[in-house]
């Protein structure tokens, strides 16, 4: 009876300490451990009058913002652009977004988005109606492509009109009238490519003739089609007349329209700028020889030359007298500025080039049966390919890699022998000399040409590097049509001319 006395009490405590450890050894059940878990904060609503957690206002609006619970503590994200009082109500101060945001320990904050806008402006001016010229005595309104006004078609305009092609020395000065002395916050509608950090790099600007500060001011990034709002400031206006003078030190985005916003009430109205007459010259282009006679430019308005003056963007290339002569001094374009006070400028381009020998036959690159896909056309100054020397354009094969064939066809009045000189000039991707007869085949009415040995277009990787004649050799033409062809290897220059100069 004893030994059943002691192994009773023994059974149960091993028995006890046998489920201990079988407790110790399950897995914890996550939906019972409570002691680790934190309970959620309650997040708190914030609402307007009409319960939207956001709203669009204007300038100097107010708003009453309420909180889902009480004794909330308010803040504004941007001072500049709204300001909260300690029982939510709101004032818009500037343009653009701010958070208005409700706190309290204990709580998520919440959260309501104010956007900030003008409201509608007391008068809008278009900068068409602007005094506006350039540094160089030309702004126009023709469609030559030298003209500010420029139709954006395909942007947001106001009018799909605006002043572009602004640069280093273009002034903009819109005289505007006043009914009366107001301050008033004046702001440009500009379009930009690129942002410009500090407008004060950019443009001077003055009211009056008295400075307005815009530096450190920036034109926000878009896209060319995209105008943007730039503002000068609130600015005082006299009752009166009011000039408006922008000078541009560099290149400038685009100018749409000057809107006025004030709470003070006048009427605003533009005063055009004064009516000008057009330079016209009797011819807006002139070929001119090499060191040959100068050519006169004619005037057809105004009758009379007194005052008129002339420029050429470059006087080594065609240098004018005061008289407006012409002269000739190296292979390549320039454009004459004719000028006179009080009138539209005019422009005309001059081509220098050799004058042709009698008899001479002459065809211009750009003017093949087919250009193929690996040649390109330049016809005025993209990518700093030059206007061709002879009148005509560049054609370049710098994406020229594989075989490709030009063919021309041409009149002569007779069989006869005549020497072939080719005209051209090297481009930024010719590495190496271009060799006619080796990196290409040259054929006349299907019989090979033999170049003379060392005609060549010598390399010289730059864009816009000069013409060069190379003296290919004598062929043989037919009367009658002839057809010449230049079959390719895999590599091309830029071409300017053919030249099929008379032996006799």
């Amino acid at each position: 009876m004893r030994k059943n006395k002691i192994f009773l009490p023994m059974m149960a405590i091993s028995l006890l300490f046998g489920l201990g450890l079988a407790a110790c050894n399950q897995p914890a059940n996550p939906s019972n451990n409570t002691s680790s878990s934190i309970p959620a904060k309650e997040k708190i609503a914030v609402t307007d009058d009409a319960g939207k957690n956001a709203a669009e206002v204007e300038i100097d609006a107010t708003l009453q913002l309420k909180a889902s619970i009480e004794g909330v503590t308010w803040a504004s994200s941007n001072q500049n652009i709204a300001t909260v009082d300690e029982a939510g109500k709101v004032t818009a101060v500037g343009i653009g977004s701010a958070n208005i945001t409700a706190s309290k320990e204990g709580y998520d904050k919440g959260t309501f988005k104010l956007t900030v806008k003008r409201g509608a402006p007391l008068a809008t001016l278009k900068f068409e109606e602007a005094d506006h010229y350039a540094a160089d005595g030309w702004w126009g309104s023709a469609d030559e492509g030298w003209s500010p006004i420029y139709a954006r078609t395909d942007g947001n305009a106001s009018d799909q009109q605006c002043i572009a092609h602004l640069d280093n020395g273009d002034k903009e000065t819109l005289t505007f009238n006043s009914s009366a002395a107001i301050k008033a916050e004046l702001v440009i509608m500009m379009a930009s490519a690129n942002g410009v950090e500090d407008m004060g790099s950019v443009m001077n600007v003055k009211l009056n003739n008295n400075a307005v500060d815009v530096s450190g001011k920036s034109l926000a990034s878009g896209t060319n089609s995209d105008f943007i709002e730039f503002s000068l400031g609130q600015l005082d206006l006299v009752a009166g007349d009011n000039v408006l003078a922008l000078e541009f030190l560099a290149s400038a985005p685009y100018i749409d329209d000057l809107m006025f916003y004030s709470k003070q009430q006048a009427t605003i109205t533009a005063k055009p700028a004064a009516a000008k007459q057009q330079i016209q010259a009797a011819a807006t282009e002139v070929d001119v020889n090499l060191g040959g006679d100068p050519v006169q430019i004619v005037l057809t308005t105004p009758t009379s030359l007194e005052g008129v003056s002339y420029v050429s963007s470059k006087p080594e290339v065609a240098a004018v007298d005061e008289t407006g002569k012409i002269s000739g001094l190296k292979f390549g374009s320039a454009t004459i500025t004719i000028m006179k006070e009080g009138w539209y400028s005019a422009r005309i381009t001059a081509t220098v080039d050799k004058a042709k020998v009698e008899g001479e036959i002459r065809v211009q690159a750009e003017e093949p049966e087919e250009l193929p896909d690996s040649f390109h056309m330049y016809t005025d100054r993209t990518s700093g390919i030059q206007n061709g020397h002879y009148g005509g354009a560049y054609i370049t094969g710098y994406d020229v890699h594989e075989a490709c064939t030009l063919s021309y066809k041409f009149t002569s009045p007779k069989a006869q022998t005549m020497t072939l000189i080719i005209a051209g000039a090297s481009h930024y991707q010719m590495a190496e000399d271009f060799v006619f007869g080796v990196d290409c085949t040259l054929k006349l009415n299907g019989a090979t040409i033999t170049p003379n040995d060392g005609a060549k277009i010598e390399s010289n990787q730059v864009m816009g590097a000069p013409t060069v004649e190379v003296e290919i050799g004598d062929v043989n033409v037919v009367e009658g049509e002839n057809t010449f062809v230049i079959e390719f290897a895999e590599r091309a220059p830029a071409l300017d001319a053919f030249r099929f100069i008379p032996k006799n």
